[in-house]
């Protein structure tokens, strides 16, 4: 409230205008505020284990930025646990936008969140993250208050004001199913999509760029998920070799197992990793099969890779406490290692296979298909197998 004061008296005031009561919490570390928020700057860093003072004397700005995220975060959590918030709307320039979006990544999907910033056209991943969080771009900075910033501030009020009035809870009326799936692998995610409906399920498709796999973990562990059919696990790939879709963390491959969800896994993608002119490729695999799919390219990975990704995953799944099964195809994992194409290497796809038998536990097994993973045989004997650990009646 001590730069963007006059900004969030206006936003106060458009919220009051659709009927929504809003709570002002101060945000900010430098001078006296513009004007009072019922929650104001100190109470915020105190929440966070900070003292105002100590932080204004040492002109410290990350640790001014640190103690109002996880202040902010705890004020809004526990807003949040007591109902007494149905949504959230932040603004400013790089500082206020990451304080904002820290805040709201701690708020669960389908909650309203909005922010108006001056860095919404940039990448605004390290903001958005896994979250559904909407970027307004102010286009001018929030410096002098005029007709422009003012349109741009109503609409923002107004578009989560609407979300409000809508509510923020997910509808649950069918068994929402959970299926992994990006460029070269995509058809064995549609094919499974009809198949699911016929057996009473909803398919939520989540693409395996890195984010997208890391939302369905997220989104796992808030009960959203009945079951996972993770067809594209090649994040692993890319996040070995910082391809086009890294940036997975440690949970990924993980949730399922420890909520106890069903888990059909399958090697998809596995066989390459991605990259293009803002992702390139390290030195280290120069010289390898390569399949171009449009201004990115597949690398092949090769045997040491399979031995590493058989580790890596054959660990997660002992570590499961929910039902894991494991289905491989036999005549290619994408559609750049059918017969015929770049990447096609069946006994180097076998040496992931090999490795992953000698380190899974007893219970979970592995079945290996005769087709290759964008065949419809495929995704029926996958679907088949996630609706019998989910009717324990059935048996697959």
């Amino acid at each position: 409230m001590d730069t963007k004061g006059k900004e969030a008296g206006f936003i106060r005031d458009c919220a009051l205008e659709e009927g929504i009561n809003p709570i002002l919490m101060d945000i900010g570390t430098l001078n006296e505020p513009f004007i009072n928020a019922h929650i104001a700057n100190y109470e915020v860093a105190r929440e966070g284990g900070y003292d105002l003072k100590t932080i204004k004397d040492k002109r410290d700005r990350l640790w001014a930025v640190r103690a109002m995220e996880e202040g902010g975060a705890k004020v809004v959590e526990r807003l949040f646990k007591d109902r007494k918030i149905d949504g959230v709307l932040g603004m400013g320039g790089g500082t206020g936008t990451a304080i904002s979006s820290y805040i709201m990544r701690q708020l669960p999907f389908g909650f309203p969140k909005v922010i108006i910033s001056t860095v919404a056209s940039r990448d605004i991943r390290e903001y958005i993250k896994t979250k559904d969080i909407v970027m307004f771009h102010s286009v001018a900075d929030l410096l002098g208050f005029n007709d422009f910033i003012r349109k741009i501030l109503r609409q923002a009020t107004k578009a989560v004001c609407g979300m409000i009035k809508e509510g923020y809870e997910i509808k649950d009326s069918k068994p929402m199913v959970a299926v992994t799936a990006y460029g070269v692998s995509s058809a064995c995610a549609m094919n499974a999509e009809s198949l699911l409906e016929k057996r009473g399920y909803e398919m939520i498709g989540f693409h395996a760029n890195g984010i997208g796999g890391m939302a369905m973990e997220e989104m796992i562990g808030q009960g959203i998920i009945t079951g996972v059919l993770d067809f594209t696990p090649h994040e692993i790939a890319d996040d070995m070799y910082g391809g086009y879709c890294r940036g997975i963390g440690p949970e990924r491959f993980e949730t399922a197992g420890k909520m106890g969800i069903p888990l059909v896994f399958a090697p998809g993608g596995l066989d390459n990793a991605v990259f293009s002119p803002t992702y390139p490729m390290p030195d280290s695999l120069k010289g390898r099969r390569i399949h171009t799919h449009d201004i990115r390219f597949c690398v092949r990975m090769e045997r040491e890779e399979m031995v590493a990704f058989a580790r890596i995953l054959g660990d997660k799944f002992n570590r499961s406490k929910g039902p894991i099964y494991i289905l491989v195809p036999l005549k290619g994992w994408s559609e750049a290692d059918r017969e015929g194409m770049e990447l096609y290497d069946p006994e180097v796809d076998r040496i992931f296979v090999y490795e992953l038998r000698k380190i899974l536990r007893n219970n979970i097994p592995i079945e290996e298909i005769d087709c290759h993973i964008s065949d419809p045989v495929f995704a029926e004997r996958a679907v088949d197998i996630l609706d019998s650990m989910l009717n324990k009646d059935k048996k697959f």
